[in-house]
């Protein structure tokens, strides 16, 4: 049974799918309970609803976010790797860690990148269906303006623990279970479909752009999964893009944080942004730049590999 799930990727594709399904229902239901004990059956019945009126049901979400991540993208990509790690070492790329010099690279690219991504998603925003399809836009709308609604309410307080559960909820998670399942799983199951790894990456960014259902971040999404996706494939390392993943969400909650502990007085939604044109063509060059630099880095150091026990 387990030669077969090594050698053919559907029953991979059934293991992945038992897993995600039973880890969903086990982990929500774990989650849902104790929420219920913490702050009663009634929040954590309306967290599940979406309605959020009293802080007892936006932690009560958070706790049921934490377990839908790990059952999702967590889980499944590490019992198939438990699975595979015999014929395939670093398989998912858990074996290998960035080096230093990947590391810097890695840090510098985030920095330089906030003036150009900043500028795409204000082109995203302002971009508009057309009269013929306004019925569809104006879904859009409200979608993202209801994981804009979840995502405020999450930020909005200023509390030490809550800055540590949102870091947990919204970098430290996504960044693992994300980059183990978009980056490590779907990466390796396309590599059987095509040898072009650009396609492999393309295809991988559309589909981690597409199912966080955020129309209007979908470009800026795509090409973060296409710098994750090359960061991965340069370092043989999940850790190299689980980094970068982390960092960019982490930032994000930070900034919010110290807004709400009136630390700083800007508008979340202009930090990074600028008007100058040449500074946005300054990113996008060193983009190009920091990405050709990370390239080059394998040839150079293929980071160090985590010694197994055992």
């Amino acid at each position: 049974m387990i030669d077969k799930v090594r050698q053919h990727t559907y029953m991979q594709l059934i293991i992945v799918g038992i897993v995600l399904m039973v880890g969903t229902i086990v982990f929500t239901g774990i989650a849902v309970g104790i929420s219920s004990l913490i702050w009663g059956m009634a929040d954590a019945m309306s967290a599940m609803e979406g309605q959020f009126t009293n802080n007892n049901q936006i932690s009560s979400l958070k706790l049921i976010q934490i377990a839908s991540q790990l059952a999702m993208f967590v889980l499944p990509p590490l019992v198939l790797w438990a699975i595979m790690r015999k014929d395939e070492p670093n398989y998912l790329g858990l074996t290998n860690v960035p080096n230093a010099h990947q590391i810097f690279i890695i840090l510098s690219l985030f920095i330089v990148s906030i003036p150009f991504l900043q500028y795409i998603i204000m082109l995203n925003e302002s971009m508009s269906l057309g009269d013929s399809l306004s019925g569809i836009e104006v879904w859009m709308r409200e979608q993202q303006d209801k994981n804009d609604f979840i995502v405020e309410k999450f930020l909005q307080n200023a509390s030490p623990l809550s800055l540590i559960a949102n870091l947990l909820v919204m970098a430290v998670m996504p960044a693992i279970g994300e980059e183990l399942f978009f980056r490590g799983l779907l990466t390796s199951w396309f590599k059987k479909v095509t040898s072009n790894i650009h396609i492999n990456i393309i295809i991988t960014s559309i589909i981690f752009s597409a199912i966080h259902f955020q129309f209007y971040g979908f470009i800026p999404r795509f090409l973060l999964g296409m710098a994750l996706g090359y960061t991965y494939y340069w370092t043989k390392s999940i850790w190299a893009p689980i980094l970068l993943h982390f960092v960019n969400n982490a930032v994000t909650v930070l900034v919010y944080f110290y807004i709400n502990s009136n630390e700083l007085t800007i508008d979340p939604q202009e930090f990074g942004t600028v008007d100058s044109t040449p500074i946005v063509i300054l990113s996008a060059v060193s983009i190009g730049g920091l990405m050709y630099l990370l390239y080059k880095s394998k040839d150079r150091g293929k980071g160090k590999r985590i010694e197994e026990k055992g």
